[in-house]
């Protein structure tokens, strides 16, 4: 199941014309069926993957104490290769991070601060992935990059519907919505022969005004038509090595001193 995002991280989707509109669409099990079977067409197709890239634009929601909504914006890129290893960057208005996984080595790049830390993690990104979540790490959207999509999304899913085709940066996609009993989340694969997920959004359902974080893709590139990546970190010149806990504005939220005293 999708992450809990927490309290500073996840908007009403629903307006009164939205939630109109979903009162005359026929709920049953054909819908749930179908919802089921393109996530799990996607799944196994990404499964399938070796080596991908993408770049991708992500938004978080955070509420301050005084109930103003504020969102904040980054974009990335993403290289994978599988089993192992798998470089992000991503660049917002309070960080400019690089992280790098080798299959050994965790490292994370704080490039606007020029200070770097590394952890001992062996494995494999699924490895990486279970590693992270028992140190309190949860980044949202990570559950499209694990071998075994499906899985991890219906995990605790007690609604599934096909809503209808849609189109995202003028791709044509398949629109599924699911809830939990923590977070909807909602997911728009790509149709054709390479069903990607483009646009994920997760909504917190017991949070005050039920913030969203929303991330979308784009640009994919598979197999010899991904740039060579050596996954090799390697520390600017000059930069400060550091503990994790030290890398200041890791998140893509910012401290509450800095947003206004979030919740």
């Amino acid at each position: 199941m999708p992450r809990q995002v927490i309290s500073k991280t996840l908007i009403r989707p629903c307006g009164w014309l939205l939630a109109s509109a979903l009162t005359v669409l026929p709920i049953g099990n054909a819908m749930a069926d179908d919802a089921k079977d393109l996530l799990k067409a996607m799944s196994d197709y990404m499964a399938k993957q070796k080596t991908f890239s993408f770049s991708y634009d992500s938004s978080v929601e955070a509420v301050t104490r005084n109930f103003e909504k504020l969102q904040f914006a980054s974009s990335g890129k993403v290289d994978v290769e599988r089993p192992d290893k798998i470089s992000v960057s991503r660049i917002g208005g309070f960080a400019d991070m690089e992280t790098v996984f080798d299959g050994t080595t965790l490292s994370i790049l704080g490039k606007n601060l020029n200070v770097y830390s590394q952890v001992e993690a062996k494995g494999t990104l699924d490895d990486l992935g279970e590693q992270l979540s028992s140190a309190g790490i949860d980044p949202p959207g990570a559950d499209i990059l694990a071998s075994n999509v499906f899985d991890m999304l219906m995990d605790g899913v007690t609604d599934a519907r096909h809503i209808s085709s849609a189109y995202i940066d003028g791709v044509e996609c398949e629109y599924l919505a699911f809830r939990s009993h923590d977070v909807d989340w909602q997911i728009w694969i790509q149709t054709g022969d390479q069903p990607v997920p483009r646009r994920y959004v997760i909504t917190s359902k017991h949070l005050s005004q039920a913030p969203q974080y929303t991330l979308e893709t784009r640009d994919w590139k598979f197999g010899s038509a991904v740039a060579a990546n050596d996954f090799k970190f390697k520390a600017p010149a000059g930069a400060k090595k550091v503990d994790l806990g030290d890398i200041a504005q890791i998140d893509e939220v910012p401290s509450p001193e800095d947003d206004g005293d979030q919740q």
